[in-house]
């Protein structure tokens, strides 16, 4: 009974509170009630920044790469369509910074851009100017001459100060060779007395062994065995050195690496073996090598004695010459330079290399306008971030990629994200071919995913630099 009386006494005293007392707590209520509500509403306000690019005549400009960063340390991506326009939508309400790049253009920059909770947002206007480049004119010797000089070191090049190596370029970035400089180089390789020693060496084994029994023994013999070999020496180096790279406009020789670890020489070496620089300094199918050792074959089955049918003839003809070309190029690479009389020392200074495996951020420009692409379809892309090497900008934002689609899953609705395979990918960063691929290490293409960026609505993908590419000093 005591304590039902002290709670009824408890209640009575809480409803009866002095009449002044209840409007101050009610009106203090309100007031906060009001301010959460205003604070809910500051913190859920979104906005939008959108405008146009163009360049200094007037003309939109297509691809340009649109970054905007939040005073958080927040990041938004997009790129312009055809029209330059862009829009970023669902961003949080304050101030942010802008950049805008695009291929061959200067950046342009925007500070403290506010965004537009307006229906329709107030469009920011962006006037691109081309970049401005330091050129220095150079007066001095023409590609052809500067070849000259190199061809005349190059000749002087000999293996314990004996055999010949001319076919081997130490240079950096050795000037590509004319026919004609080709055809002195091969020239010049067959009238050396050591060319005469190791055909006469191969013709002595030959006889020793009695290969090529038809040819018969003693003097007469030993000359037909010369002549037959040193006639496959003097095919093969004028078919092929000469004529067929002249032809095809690639280079005869090796390109000597001499940097990087032992394994990436190596592979390095082998790789050159199945490829061939061309005159303009891109790397090519062995177009010349494989004619030239086809032919050097068919012509040699004239004057060497037996019977060979067509497949054993081509089989042994290419098997030799890329074996050959393997163990030869191991060997400049790892211990002939170390051997060979008048090899330049190394330079100081090696042009800049883009490692195989370098991740490359692309968003999509062209070919998915909305919707999924279809397979066979062309698609370009622009660079998101610029690709640096060793404190030196290798390709900048906006740089342009392109490929074709071979296979697409759609856009998962749950992250965002789908797969998409691609093939023949290269990215173009000035005049430097990029080849890309979907793995990070070597091994068969598979699908790579793709992410939808919030707020734009582009696609973005990630790629990978499938081989090492030399970045020529600029001039």
């Amino acid at each position: 009974m005591p304590l039902t009386r002290t709670w009824m006494n408890s209640r009575v005293s809480a409803v009866n509170v002095p009449s002044t007392v209840r409007p101050a707590r009610a009106l203090t209520l309100i007031a906060l009630a009001i301010l959460f509500a205003g604070r809910c509403a500051l913190a859920q306000a979104t906005g939008s920044i959108h405008g146009k690019v163009t360049d200094s005549s007037g003309a939109p400009i297509l691809g340009a790469v649109v970054a905007i960063q939040g005073a958080d340390g927040s990041a938004h991506l997009t790129v312009t369509d055809v029209d330059g326009a862009f829009q970023i939508a669902s961003l949080p309400a304050g101030n942010y910074n802008v950049k805008i790049s695009a291929s061959g253009l200067s950046d342009w920059t925007a500070s403290n851009v506010p965004v537009s909770t307006l229906p329709v947002p107030q469009p920011l206007l962006a006037v691109m100017e081309v970049a401005t480049y330091v050129t220095t004119v150079t007066v001095g010797l023409s590609p052809e001459e500067v070849a000259q000089e190199q061809l005349k070191q190059e000749t002087q090049q000999r293996v314990l100060g004996v055999i010949p190596n001319y076919f081997v370029a130490y240079e950096n970035n050795a000037a590509p060779l004319s026919a004609r400089q080709k055809l002195n180089l091969s020239f010049k390789t067959l009238i050396d007395p050591a060319t005469f020693a190791a055909v006469g060496i191969t013709a002595g084994i030959q006889q020793a062994r009695r290969s090529y029994y038809q040819f018969g023994q003693g003097s007469e013999g030993y000359a037909k065995r010369f002549g037959a070999a040193y006639g496959s020496t003097a095919t093969n180096l004028l078919i092929t050195s000469v004529g067929a790279e002249s032809v095809f406009h690639q280079d005869p020789r090796y390109f000597y690496s001499g940097h990087g670890t032992r394994k990436q020489r190596a592979w390095y070496a082998i790789e050159s073996a199945f490829r061939s620089r061309g005159d303009n300094g891109n790397w090519q199918p062995p177009y010349a090598g494989v004619t030239g050792a086809i032919a050097a074959a068919e012509i040699s089955n004239r004057y060497y004695p037996g019977s060979r049918t067509q497949y054993t003839l081509l089989g042994r003809s290419l098997m030799f010459h890329f074996a050959g070309l393997i163990g030869l190029n191991l060997g400049e690479e790892f211990f002939l330079k170390k051997v060979t009389s008048h090899a330049p020392a190394a330079s100081a200074v090696r042009p800049p290399v883009l490692p195989e495996g370098t991740p490359v951020t692309l968003i999509a420009v062209g070919g998915f306008d909305g919707q999924v692409p279809t397979v066979g379809q062309a698609v370009t892309f622009v660079l998101a971030q610029e690709l640096t090497e060793s404190g030196k900008v290798l390709a900048t934002t906006g740089d342009v990629a392109s490929g074709l689609v071979n296979q697409v899953a759609p856009v998962s609705t749950s992250g965002g994200t789908g797969a998409i395979a691609l093939q023949n990918v290269t990215l173009r960063a000035g005049n430097v071919t990029v080849p890309l691929r979907s793995n990070q290490v070597r091994g068969a293409a598979t699908p790579v995913e793709y992410e939808v960026l919030p707020g734009s609505g582009k696609i973005e993908i990630k790629l990978f630099v499938a081989t090492n590419v030399e970045f020529p000093e600029k001039e």
